[in-house]
């Protein structure tokens, strides 16, 4: 009741689907209205973990895998048999959408992943992809804590994570062409990160619904995407050292030199990561971090990000951060309980060591909110979400933190260098990615990479065949990809070798079409028997 009152003395609040959603061709079912609410729903034992299983070997040698006390028979296929569905064509579309999902945002509920990828498919852990990828040690299946016992099934209440280990590095990148290992890595290794079951859950629903509801959001990065040097660069300071490093590799051989780039990639030069991002249609980046208390390890989170934005401008990286508080629902109603204001002091003592309160300054780009402000109960989202409000300690010494509306443009302006920065470049470049909503990376975005012609410095006519003409001395010459005979379109690349966002009005205007003629069909009379 208190953070009802509290969102009400704020501003309007709300019901989810009062406010139109960026998913109007997908069913109501997986709104957020309708999703399992990770906060809200009270889901969570102390501890905030959910109830794994992987996939292990009996005492006989025989792989086994069970919920409580119920085995599911689908997840106890042999390795061989998860490999040939891994390698097939059918389903390749969403397992390259599984595994970029749990590779960049970690864990996510069944419900989460149906969302994020378009298909109710993964609402079912039985599902051929799901089990085939548990079956390779890809990832784990697990349920929430307090429906331990149950066997997860279709209503959302399974939860998937990336299996600690290295199964897709050796097992499953081999498989892939490049442009499909690009869609769902981003170029990088195959990582688990971090695994906080209610934290990542919470960082992954903040990122749906602003990639639903607020209509300034370009793109959503999830934690793997959010490291300090994917997102902000580096110093000037920083690169001079990197130079400095280069050129000293660069005299040792060509060995050396080769150890030295692989060393200097941005996500391990400055591995620093926020929890997600929210990008604006500007290029503008805000980096939240969810947090349940206020600990001395939240005090160097603090600094580390203070830190950082004191070293680099606000025109030249775009870099903010807000810091959410996401206390367990279920606290003590006293004011002590609620971590926020020790989240406020804290802020304010790392903040004394970067004095000032300009457009650059760490205390202008250190934000704080709480979950409960922008949700205040299930299905509810308040106007402070909707213009993502958070308070910065930007005022005066008796009232220091004033309230700045993060996607207004005007509240919180942003102009990138235009020399040397191209923020929006972010937001084209995570359309590659099958880890972005995907109504956010509609269409074909081949483009981006470049096709395996583009990237030939030889002759284009030896990388992709051309039939032999069958009478040559009447043949003229074609343009490269002209249809031949009784192909009717103009030839392109294999789907292997492209990167395309699903079309969900398309797929849906398909099985419609499917559907309508099954029911003609069924419903034609039946071909009269002869009589003799």
């Amino acid at each position: 009741m208190a953070a009802v009152v509290q969102a009400e003395a704020a501003g309007f609040v709300p019901e989810g689907w009062l406010i139109p959603s960026a998913r109007t061709e997908e069913d109501d079912e997986l709104s957020m209205f309708n999703r399992t609410d990770p906060y809200w729903d009270r889901l969570w034992a102390p501890g905030s973990q959910a109830v794994w299983t992987s996939r292990h070997t009996g005492p006989d040698g025989s792989p086994r895998a069970s919920f409580g006390t119920r085995e599911n028979k689908r997840l106890l296929m042999s390795r061989d048999e998860a490999m040939d569905l891994l390698t097939s064509n059918r389903g390749r579309a969403e397992r390259l959408a599984l595994w970029g999902v749990l590779d960049s945002w970690r864990t996510v509920s069944a419900e989460q992943l149906a969302v994020l990828t378009g298909s109710s498919f993964f609402l079912d852990p039985n599902y051929s992809q799901i089990a085939a990828s548990f079956a390779a040690e890809v990832l784990d299946v697990g349920s929430f804590a307090l429906r331990n016992g149950t066997l997860p099934g279709r209503g959302g209440t399974a939860l998937y994570r990336p299996r600690l280990g290295d199964a897709f590095e050796k097992e499953l990148k081999k498989t892939l062409t490049w442009p499909e290992w690009i869609s769902v890595t981003g170029g990088y290794s195959w990582s688990s990160g971090g695994q906080y079951d209610r934290h990542n859950l919470l960082a992954t629903e903040l990122a749906i619904r602003a990639a639903e509801y607020l209509p300034g959001t370009g793109t959503v990065m999830g934690e793997k995407f959010s490291s300090v040097g994917l997102l902000a660069g580096l110093s000037a300071a920083e690169k001079e050292k990197l130079k400095a490093r280069l050129d000293a590799a660069r005299k040792l051989g060509p060995t050396a030199l080769a150890a030295e780039m692989e060393a200097q990639r941005p996500h391990l030069v400055d591995n620093r990561r926020g929890d997600g991002t929210i990008v604006r249609r500007d290029g503008m980046r805000i980096v939240y971090e969810l947090t349940a208390t206020s600990s001395a390890s939240f005090e160097k989170k603090v600094r580390r990000w203070a830190e950082t934005i004191a070293k680099r401008p606000l025109e030249t990286s775009g870099v903010t951060v807000v810091f959410v508080a996401a206390p367990h629902p279920d606290r003590d109603r006293h004011t002590s309980a609620d971590p926020i204001h020790k989240i406020h002091k804290t802020i304010r003592n790392v903040l004394k060591e970067f004095p000032g309160t300009g457009p650059d300054s760490p205390a202008a780009r250190i934000g704080v909110a709480h979950w409960q402000e922008w949700f205040p109960a299930r299905g509810q989202i308040s106007d402070a979400f909707l213009d993502l409000q958070a308070n910065f300690a930007i005022g005066t010494r008796t009232d220091p933190w004033v309230p700045r509306r993060m996607m207004s443009t005007t509240d919180y302006p942003f102009t990138p260098h235009a020399e040397t920065f191209a923020p929006r470049a972010l937001i084209e470049n995570a359309r590659l990615l099958t880890a972005t909503p995907h109504w956010l990376r509609t269409g074909e975005h081949t483009k981006l990479i470049g096709t395996p012609m583009d990237r030939e410095e030889d002759a284009i006519a030896s990388i992709v065949p051309h039939p032999y003409p069958a009478r040559p001395n009447r043949t003229a010459g074609r343009t490269l990809g002209e249809n031949v005979g009784a192909v009717q379109h103009p030839v392109g690349l294999p789907d292997r070798l492209r990167i395309k966002g699903r079309d969900v009005a398309a797929e849906r205007s398909y099985q419609e079409r499917r559907r309508a003629r099954a029911l003609a069909q069924s419903r034609a009379p039946a071909t009269p028997a002869w009589d003799y």
